[in-house]
């Protein structure tokens, strides 16, 4: 079908792919070309019987303007005409038949498609419904008031990353700009081509989990039995994971999106948190980890970077991210791997050096390090501390205590603090203890935080009956929604506003591979 249409296209499409950039190479132009699709009518109906009346039907149309529209009304960008299309047709097509835009402020932003007519229009045979829309495809076909009316093939011109994905995953989702980029993988920002929602879609080559070494990447059985786990975590404070394609090389996950930022972004803009700001997500974050703990996960790098926030207002929801990726390491080296961001590492990663054992304490010491860092906005362990190595602050429990900073901080929150940051993991305050610790102990926090989780659970529920009961609600919005970066990008420095003699920590990620002190540290499979 349109076979023709195709062939036309192909010089078009052959540009596109030799186009392709490697993943790891920026995918946005310098500029936006004038002219980002093009509408080619078709040769003929499923009939074989031509739509258009073929001396009046131009070779192709050109899409310029960020919107597009369709229809009988003299109004629309492209009017239908007795003179340019069969009657049959013409007479049930609407004033505005459809309407078709595109956010032109970055290149990678899709076409969007919405029906406006009573009458119908369909993507590829299927139909989109009044007032609902779908994202445009490259070489999609589109059809009005029925099926088999298929006026034009649409041409994607600004689209240069669709063919770098298995098919399984192209035909589902759009895959838009890069979001960020970490040791493991990179993240893309994606739409369901269907829904019009936005994901956030983790590309993690398998190659850079191995180095070289035979694990339990090899083995299918395991692998899907690890995604099924991810899959099946549901809790308020945890990023969902909405599907993982697995192949031979490559492993993607398909994550839901959040608006808000991370935490990280949060406190570098205020210096630090006061006590009850804190108190408020420390209590999520605590509840999120308890939840991964009590079906056999640990997290093992958890830091600021992992902490999202669901929206832009001060009260929002926390969610925990990365915490899949040590599963597919395997169970047997799960425990003993150098796994974590050097500056959040608990003592006894250090002192196992890949050999020996350790628990799920690890993730305790890593939230202090966080419950630190929130409140007076410096690190309690650098590398930049040169009175003492990085590894030997760590193993000896020699954080950087500020008194100007500290004074305005209650003495239980300090106490919380050493509960958490305790070198022995048998002494450590467990997550329970943390949770009844007389400085949690806010009702109006405890209530504000029940709430807002029982609201998100309530909307998670309502979400999957719509889902399968079939109602395929419109989730496009041509609101502005501020995506995050969910992978490691350039180092950043901590915001100096809440300043004093004492030194401090300008790097929250540290580069191992300039660092001679933490030598033994640099096999860190950061989960980024």
């Amino acid at each position: 079908m349109c076979d023709e249409i195709l062939t036309d296209c192909e010089n078009t499409q052959t540009q596109t792919q030799n186009s392709q950039l490697d993943w790891s190479q920026p995918n946005t132009p310098s500029y936006i070309p004038n002219i980002w699709g093009r509408l080619y009518p078709t040769k003929t109906s499923v009939k074989g019987q031509y739509c258009w009346k073929k001396p009046n039907n131009p070779e192709y149309y050109d899409l310029i303007q960020a919107e597009f529209t369709l229809g009988r009304s003299l109004k629309c960008s492209y009017v239908m005409r007795r003179e340019i299309i069969n009657e049959n047709i013409i007479k049930n097509v609407s004033k505005q038949h459809f309407i078709i835009t595109r956010d032109l402020s970055e290149s990678l932003n899709p076409a969007i498609i919405k029906d406006l007519s009573y009458n119908g229009t369909f993507v590829n045979g299927e139909k989109i419904g009044k007032g609902n829309s779908r994202v445009l495809d490259d070489n999609d076909i589109i059809s009005v008031t029925h099926a088999v009316m298929k006026i034009f093939v649409f041409k994607d011109l600004l689209k240069n990353e669709q063919y770098q994905v298995p098919k399984e995953i192209s035909q589902k989702y759009y895959i838009s700009r890069t979001l960020g980029q970490g040791a493991c993988g990179i993240v893309k920002l994606v739409y369901d081509k269907k829904k019009c929602s936005k994901h956030a879609m983790k590309i993690i080559k398998k190659s850079r989990l191995t180095n070289g070494q035979i694990n339990h990447l090899t083995d299918p059985k395991k692998i899907m039995n690890e995604i099924n786990i991810m899959k099946a975590l549901r809790h308020p404070c945890i990023i969902s994971t909405e599907e993982v394609f697995d192949s031979r090389e490559t492993v993607y996950i398909v994550l839901e999106l959040m608006q808000g930022g991370e935490l990280f972004d949060r406190i570098t803009k205020r210096g630090h948190l006061s006590e009850q700001l804190t108190r408020f997500y420390f209590r999520q974050m605590v509840l999120a980890v308890k939840y991964l703990h009590s079906q056999g996960i640990t997290h093992r790098d958890l830091k600021p970077e992992n902490v999202l926030l669901e929206s832009k207002d001060e009260k929002s929801l926390v969610k925990i991210t990365d915490f899949g990726l040590s599963k597919f390491v395997g169970e047997d080296s799960f425990m003993k791997t150098m796994c974590g961001t050097p500056l959040y590492l608990a003592p006894e990663v250090l002192q196992a050096n890949g050999q020996r054992c350790y628990g799920s304490q690890v993730d305790v010491w890593s939230l202090g390090v966080i419950f630190f860092v929130c409140l007076v906005g410096y690190l309690p362990f650098s590398s930049e501390y040169k009175d003492m190595s990085l590894k030997d602050q760590i193993m000896n429990g020699r954080l950087r205590f500020s008194q100007e900073h500290w004074k305005s901080v209650s003495l239980q929150a300090k106490l919380l603090m050493r509960g958490m940051l305790t070198v022995q993991a048998d002494r450590r305050l467990t997550l329970d203890q943390i949770l009844n610790h007389p400085w949690m102990e806010d009702n109006d926090v405890i209530i504000s935080v029940e709430k807002l989780i029982s609201q998100k659970t309530d909307t998670k529920m309502l979400d999957e009956h719509l889902i399968s009961s079939g109602s395929d609600e419109n989730a496009c919005s041509a609101d502005n929604i501020t995506v995050i970066r969910l992978a490691a990008v350039a180092k950043r420095a901590l915001s100096d506003s809440f300043n004093s003699s004492e030194p401090i920590a300008k790097k929250m990620r540290m580069d191992t591979e300039n660092n001679n002190d933490t030598s033994s540290t640099n096999s860190y499979c950061s989960q980024e």
